[in-house]
């Protein structure tokens, strides 16, 4: 699957009248951003998306701003608060900036997770649902459901989480049809696959949960126990050979923006 990798450094913000600006040039101009982060190479990616979504709710401090933001500085935290704990050989003060930036993130994340309580906006409603146990925010993304507000790829994959245990029928129509809400060459969450691997493994349908592991191969999901889906095949006299080959229509499918469940 063709992945887009967009390096920090190159990584561009443009809005209608402004010049562009690279993550280092923002840390420049607006230093704020940037001094309560890590200063080293640790958790680059997740740096990055941290002071671009401070640079978007400072210019725009709506509800999808903060949202954005409170998801980046939660994967920000969990890579900083390990790597916080390795020390520099050199430059131990490198160790302290790591700790400053696990600080920050917990204390921005409890901002954001207070300043967008009584928010209706669906990835909110989830976010409160899912790690504050809100059943009144879980209805209220239901209700966004059946409002057919939740038409993105993240959403649909944050709805599956909640029917995964419930009814897994409808999680494998949730999780198609968030594959279909991909753009042409878009870096598909790889969850996506998992999920299907393992629902369709649940219900001994090896042939597509060998389908959909390939795919997770593909997308870089690693120790995937292909052995004992290939032994129950055997078992069943099914050739693999037709199911990679779906696995790859189904790669381009996707890759084009027009995905197709598979036909086996």
């Amino acid at each position: 699957m063709k992945l887009r990798y967009v390096s920090p450094l190159l990584l561009s913000l443009v809005a209608c009248g402004e010049k562009e600006l690279t993550v280092n040039q923002l840390c420049e101009e607006k230093p704020g951003l940037c001094s309560d982060l890590n200063d080293d190479s640790h958790c680059k990616l997740e740096r990055r998306d941290v002071i671009v979504g401070r640079y978007d709710e400072q210019k725009m401090p709506s509800d999808k701003n903060k949202y954005k933001l409170l998801i980046g500085f939660e994967k920000y935290s969990k890579c900083i608060e390990l790597a916080s704990g390795i020390e520099h050989i050199k430059l131990k003060e490198k160790k302290t900036t790591r700790v400053n930036g696990y600080l920050t993130s917990l204390s921005e994340i409890k901002r954001l997770n207070d300043e967008t309580i009584t928010s209706d906006e669906p990835g909110l409603l989830h976010y409160h649902w899912s790690r504050n146990q809100s059943e009144s925010h879980l209805q209220k993304f239901l209700l966004a459901e059946q409002a057919k507000q939740l038409e993105t790829p993240e959403l649909q994959l944050a709805l599956a989480s909640y029917y995964m245990k419930r009814n897994s029928l409808k999680t494998i129509d949730i999780l198609h049809h968030a594959l279909t809400l991909y753009p042409a060459d878009a870096q598909v969450d790889p969850e996506i696959y998992t999920a299907l691997t393992t629902i369709y493994y649940k219900q001994r349908n090896y042939k597509l949960s060998y389908h959909w592991a390939l795919l997770a191969e593909n997308a870089g999901v690693q120790r995937i126990e292909f052995k004992q889906m290939k032994a129950e095949l055997d078992k069943q006299n099914i050739d693999t050979d037709l199911i990679e080959n779906a696995a790859d229509e189904t790669i381009e499918s996707i890759q084009a923006g027009q995905f197709k469940q598979p036909n086996l």
